[in-house]
């Protein structure tokens, strides 16, 4: 049976995780191809923004200029999170120039006016300079020509930074100092990685670059692009009077998607952990329900055949020996045996009540009941045991205590509570009556030894009087309960007065 249910157990958790996955599945496909499309358009709308086509550009060095302060400053100095871009540019006189590193931009602000002709380009060595985001008015101790700074180093904020020299010359070289004579220098960091994840991307878009620069003819423009949930990417290719003008994006979709809604998916994945918990737990509940179910049976079983063995006997041994009996004596086996079909008779009406109150078919009929007045009733019919047995019985005093309750079955639950208290006791019983200010308790204490011998004789009986109790007391919303000492046994329940 254990196997049963826990092959219950994984077939629903394995349905629901079922669900759980195509839902997911087809919640991230949708956000997917929704920032795919949102991302292609995106870049088409960056690269048809910024390719340095313009008639105002009409030398290579301008080319050069432009596409470093005008078209990949849009990713250095900004950047776009998830996007992974690689710039490449080739002049006519084979000069190449891509965004592999990072680079700075400083332009003279002369009345806060920037003229384009104005920009100068430097690379620097110590990666720190790259870690702020503009230079307000540095110094150069190098060489400049139309497009770059050559050489020497760059002072800012007290700190000094050197220049790479630059294998391509645009004009004529002059010192740096004389260019900047007393105007005011702007700069800008073009940074085109600021985390790790943006640094593979950026590696993933240059690699895809090699492999299609490859493949496209020289001197045509070119653009090629896949769409797909996974990996998306656009190439263009742009082919000027002064040279070519390449640039390469590269987006995961899934990856955007995963990564900017991390906490609804946690959320949601905790959400079926719980449900898959609670699922377990509910079988596991309902796994003991039903053993202890089965242990109920069985008991009830072997106690209604241990109840029945002794009555069937009897009546049998006394029907065999019928025509044995004493004319005389006739009389008082008879009653005998009525006494054994009547025992018989209560037991079999046990069950039905106890089928009635499990299967739930039944309806209360609450009334206002003196409980003190239906248990000395009630034990009136008990006592004849308790004489038979020679046992002291002390009994409360009787007064008028109401509490609302069915009668029927009160005294259904009070004959069983004093018959039990009765037959198992040794020498003594005693019922208890505690009158406090809204509930009343009542107590059913016996001097009965529970030895081993004497708790198998209780195992060995039908235990259906408790079970019926338990049920009444379950039914009427009672408090109940019993405990068990090595010289005393008591039961109890406890009843909100009316």
């Amino acid at each position: 049976m254990k196997q049963h249910y826990i092959r219950t157990a994984i077939i629903i958790d394995g349905l629901i995780l079922a669900i759980f996955l195509l839902g997911m599945g087809i919640y991230t496909y949708i956000l997917a191809n929704k920032e795919m499309t949102t991302d292609i358009t995106m870049a088409k709308s960056i690269v048809y923004s910024n390719v340095p086509t313009s008639d105002s550009i009409t030398s290579e060095d301008e080319f050069i200029r432009y596409s470093f302060a005008n078209c990949w400053n849009t990713y250095g100095e900004y950047g776009y999170e998830g996007m992974g871009f690689y710039g490449y540019l080739e002049t006519g006189s084979g000069a190449k120039f891509d965004t592999s590193t990072d680079y700075c931009t400083v332009v003279l602000a002369e009345d806060h006016y920037f003229s384009s002709s104005e920009y100068r380009i430097f690379y620097v060595d110590d990666t720190s300079v790259y870690d702020d985001k503009n230079l307000y008015d540095p110094s150069f101790t190098g060489e400049v020509d139309d497009v770059f700074i050559h050489g020497g180093e760059m002072l800012y904020q007290n700190k000094t930074y050197k220049v790479h020299d630059v294998d391509y010359q645009g004009g004529e070289l002059i010192p740096a100092s004389e260019w900047k004579n007393d105007t005011y220098l702007y700069g800008t960091v073009m940074r085109f990685a600021k985390t790790n994840y943006d640094a593979k991307l950026n590696k993933e878009a240059k690699a895809k670059f090699d492999e299609l620069y490859a493949q496209i003819k020289t001197g045509e423009d070119a653009q090629l692009q896949k769409k797909s949930i996974w990996t998306t990417y656009q190439f263009k290719s742009t082919v000027t009077r002064y040279g070519v003008y390449v640039t390469m994006h590269v987006f995961h979709p899934v990856q955007i998607v995963l990564r900017a809604n991390r906490g609804t998916y946690i959320a949601l994945t905790v959400a079926l952990l719980l449900i898959e918990a609670v699922i377990a737990f509910a079988m596991s509940r309902l796994y003991k329900s039903s053993m202890e179910f089965e242990m109920k049976s069985r008991r009830l079983t072997r106690g209604v055949a241990h109840e029945l063995k002794t009555p069937l006997a009897v009546t049998k041994a006394y029907m065999e020996n019928w025509d044995y009996i004493d004319e005389n004596d006739r009389e008082e086996y008879a009653k005998k045996i009525n006494r054994e079909v009547d025992d018989m008779t209560v037991l079999i009406n046990a069950l039905l009540e106890m089928d009635k109150i499990n299967s739930g078919n039944l309806n209360l009929n609450i009334e206002e009941i003196d409980i003190s007045a239906l248990l000395w009733s009630v034990y009136n019919h008990v006592r004849p045991l308790a004489l038979e047995r020679d046992l002291k019985v002390i009994m409360p005093d009787s007064e008028e205590i109401m509490i609302k309750a069915d009668l029927k079955f009160m005294k259904i639950a009070l004959g069983n509570y004093l018959t039990n208290m009765v037959k198992y006791a040794d020498k003594k019983a005693e019922v208890q009556i505690i009158n406090e200010e809204k509930t009343v308790w009542i107590k059913f204490r016996n001097d009965s030894s529970n030895d081993r011998k004497n708790k198998t004789d209780k195992l060995n009986s039908n235990g259906m009087g408790v079970e019926i109790n338990e049920n009444i007391m379950k039914l009427h919303g009672f408090k109940y309960g019993s405990s068990m000492g090595n010289t005393e046994t008591v039961f109890w329940f406890e009843a909100k007065k009316a």
